[in-house]
Formats: structure tokens, sequence, C-alpha cells
């Protein structure tokens, strides 16, 4: 019986269809809505999300995530019966590179997870000159306010100058929309400008814990992948 239940969760059938049920369970998520209480999943972490919100709204997450920690085993017990079958009769690489896939696959999951239990994000209204603190004490201030109007009478580009001050030493950057400032695991995103009566600037405050593992993950993926397709190629 064991080893019945072993070779079904080293299959390769069974993860692609557990990565088919993946999809499906999301697709039903992103169409089911659960009104405000399911609108709330984009202002908070993932898994303080599912301890507030009622079964009858998450439940399509939860399916989600036991198929995801099932497709996390199956990915390990696959990589390790396809060295013990190929150790003896491929090169290096084709050994090698779908293993780093797998691992590149296995840290975006890991990194999904720590977002999911320590993401932070939050939305403030600074005025020009003022300053936020983040938790652990460094005071952020928003300065020199600039921003362009196109023809049509509509902001096209803006930017802020923000001082991030810490344990006495004090570092300036310019953010934009697709230029945020970074410090301590928090990023600082610039998402609006009004300069008409008062200036005035829409900041958002990000924390992904997991973003550096996401792009490891990636990386390792695409290498993997890259060297993969290099020796196929070749034969």
């Amino acid at each position: 019986m064991f080893r019945t239940i072993y070779d079904r969760l080293a299959s390769l059938t069974f993860g692609l269809w557990l990565t088919f049920g993946v999809i499906f369970f999301l697709g039903i998520g992103s169409f089911w809505g659960g009104g405000e209480e399911g609108s709330s999943i984009n202002e908070m972490a993932l898994l303080q999300w599912l301890r507030v919100t009622s079964f009858g709204t998450s439940w399509w997450l939860w399916v989600t995530v036991a198929l995801l920690a099932i497709l996390a085993l199956n990915t390990v017990l696959c990589s390790i019966e396809s060295l013990r079958a190929k150790w003896q009769r491929d090169n290096f690489l084709v050994r090698i590179a779908p293993q780093v896939m797998h691992l590149g696959f296995l840290l975006i999951v890991l990194a999904h997870l720590f977002s999911a239990a320590g993401s932070e994000k939050g939305a403030v209204q600074v005025m020009e000159g003022h300053a936020i603190e983040f938790p652990d004490g460094s005071r952020v201030q928003f300065n020199n306010f600039q921003g362009s109007i196109g023809q049509m009478g509509m902001m096209t580009d803006f930017s802020a100058d923000v001082s991030i001050s810490a344990h006495g030493i004090e570092k300036t950057h310019t953010i934009s929309p697709n230029h945020p400032a970074f410090h301590n695991g928090y990023g600082v995103y610039l998402k609006d400008l009004g300069l008409e009566r008062v200036k005035a600037a829409l900041v958002e405050i990000h924390r992904e814990p997991g973003a550096g593992a996401a792009l490891a993950g990636a990386l390792l993926f695409t290498i993997g992948n890259v060297v993969l397709l290099a020796v196929r190629r070749g034969r």
C-alpha cells in the first residue's frame, strides 16, 4: 500500500493533474469574488486573510493551497526518481538541468509562503515636507514634488525626493511610479501626485519577504530550462 501511495505521489501524470487543479481553482477564485469580504484579499497578507475570512468565501483558496502543498511534495519525489533513473544513463547536464528547474519552482512556492505569512501593504497620503516612520523607527521625509502636464491637461510624469534617516545616516532617493525606494525590506511606491491646491502624494508601503527567494527561483528555473533546451538541441 505504501509503495502504491509513493508511486502515485511521484508520478509525473499526477503532477500534471495537480497543476491543472491549481489553475482550475484559481480560475474559480478569479470569478468567485466573494463580495466585500473577498475583495479584502488585496489588502492583507494571504494567511491573515484566510484566518479572518469565512470558509464560504475562501474555500477555493484552501483547496488551492492544499494542492500546491501536494504538488511541492510531488516535485521533490519526481526529482528523486528522475535522478535514480538517469544517474547512470545520461551526462551531468541532462541529469541536473531538470532538477535545477524543480529547485527553482520550489523556491518560488517557498517565496509565496514567506510573503503569505509576513507581507504588509498600506497606503498613506503625505504633504510635501512631511514624514512618516517605519516600525523600526526609521524616518522617511517627502520633498520636491514635481510633475509634468501633457497637452490634454493630464499628468504624464511625476516624482518626489525621499530622505530616509536611520541610525544617524540619511540617504536620499528620487521615486516615481516605476522607480520605488527600498529600505530594510520595505518598498516606498509613489502612486499619485496632486499639485493644484496643495502638493500631496499618494504613497504605498509594501513589504514582501519572499521577493528574494522568488527572484532566485525564477533565475534557477530559467537557467535549468535554457541548459536543458541547449543540450537537447545539440542532440
